[in-house]
């Protein structure tokens, strides 16, 4: 099944802050979590699989700015997790891709299970 998201990902490296040598969840990344999962679990109508996983995600985005290719994906599977599968540790083969779509920017997640 493939789903098609919209709401832009939040890069890893702003997941955290630190204050006082904590680690804390930005805001930024909660919300982005939150608009993610709420988007995949309008798009993913089964139970959540019990069974090894495999993605393939496209990521498209709307310029050309640099940006690592792994960076996006921590959001994604975390915002699957106990809607698409029950762990991200079943995941046990991920292809990912970047390309540009100034018209349309989004994230295609292909999942076999």
């Amino acid at each position: 099944m493939t789903i098609t998201l919209y709401t832009k990902p939040v890069p890893i490296n702003a997941k955290f802050f630190i204050v006082r040598g904590r680690n804390i969840l930005s805001k930024r990344y909660r919300e982005a979590k939150i608009a993610l999962a709420t988007e995949i679990a309008g798009e993913w109508t089964t139970a959540p699989l019990s069974t090894p996983v495999e993605l393939n995600i496209k990521q498209y985005f709307g310029d050309k700015r640099k940006r690592d290719i792994d960076a996006y994906i921590k959001i994604l599977l975390d915002a699957m997790e106990g809607i698409v599968y029950d762990n991200d540790n079943q995941i046990f083969e991920i292809h990912v891709t970047k390309s540009y779509d100034k018209e349309n920017p989004r994230v295609e997640i292909t999942i076999r299970g």
